[in-house]
């Protein structure tokens, strides 16, 4: 199993990484599809002090519920997050779990 499917909590996580499948693919169409999906589900949004925010919405994940499951593996590769960045992120997702 991949990093990017072994943390599906949410239907809009789910979508989120169709659509990185799709970009994958080099299919435009099914991104757009993936993405309408994806924004078709109410999520908490990321708030405005939220860890390398703007890196984040820029490669999709603009929801608690996109990063819910996401590892560092992940991040660094979707996100071009570093390493400490993606730890950051990692922690500041958890700290909202509590």
């Amino acid at each position: 199993m991949s990093s990017e499917t072994s943390g599906i909590y949410s239907h809009r996580r789910y979508c989120l990484l169709k659509r990185f499948a799709a970009k994958d693919n080099g299919d435009e169409a099914l991104v757009c599809v993936w993405r309408g999906k994806q924004e078709a589900v109410s999520a908490t949004a990321l708030a405005s002090d939220f860890p390398y925010r703007a890196k984040l919405i820029a490669a999709g994940y603009s929801s608690v519920e996109d990063l819910t499951g996401a590892d560092a593996i992940e991040l660094r590769k979707r996100a071009s997050l570093g390493r400490r960045e993606a730890d950051t992120v990692i922690a500041a997702i958890a700290a909202l779990e509590i």
